[in-house]
């Protein structure tokens, strides 16, 4: 019995290590890949998003913004699949760009938690979810659900002819910033664009008594 029971333990200590070596393993391989993300200069960043036009400031190579003061063109609306996100290099900054309930949202692709890449997982009940350890970000916020406190930056977003446009200068971890709607500018825009006027009645005069 005692023999069984080393023997036993043994397998424990041998599954356990085994299981230690593979999650690190893991950590290192991804590490590496995120790294190349860095490094990469040919403006689809390892291949995850469309290549970008050449008048973008993309995986910090300096250049003139066509696209738009300030913002620059990140990929097509149509390449990112819903509730998952297109990962892009702007000025040297990984960016996950998310499609979900017909609007578009970026944030920092790196995981507040053990550098995560966010952009690799899909939006879970509303929360962008990180495919290490399933910590989870609001996209327009960047910040945890409570009671949690995690934040990552967020990035002005705009879409314009099917296109994402991306201000590559992040906001402060946890910022909120409005969602981009597919169908063209940000929720803010487009309620401001259906205010319409209230009519007032007119009242005839009367004579005085």
């Amino acid at each position: 019995m005692a023999r069984s029971r080393g023997e036993a333990s043994l397998v424990y200590v041998a599954a356990t290590s085994l299981g230690l070596v593979t999650v690190l393993g893991l950590h290192i391989v991804a590490g590496r890949r995120e790294r190349t993300l860095d490094v990469s200069g040919d403006g689809a960043c390892g291949g995850h998003c469309d290549p970008v036009p050449p008048e973008a400031e993309i995986c910090g190579e300096s250049k003139s913004a066509a696209a738009g003061e300030d913002f620059v063109d990140a990929c097509a609306v149509a390449d990112i699949p819903e509730n998952r996100a297109r990962i892009v290099c702007l000025s040297g900054e990984r960016v996950a760009i998310f499609k979900y309930d017909g609007k578009i949202s970026a944030v920092s692709n790196v995981c507040q938690h053990q550098n995560g890449p966010l952009g690799d997982e899909k939006i879970v009940l509303g929360c962008i979810t990180c495919p290490w350890h399933g910590y989870q970000y609001q996209p327009d916020t960047g910040a945890s659900p409570p009671p949690f406190v995690e934040k990552v930056a967020t990035f002005n977003v705009r879409v314009k002819g099917g296109r994402v446009l991306v201000n590559p200068k992040p906001n402060p971890a946890g910022t909120r910033v409005e969602p981009a709607l597919i169908g063209g500018g940000s929720g803010a825009e487009k309620a401001r664009s259906e205010i319409v006027p209230a009519e007032r009645s007119v009242i005839p005069e009367t004579a005085a008594p």
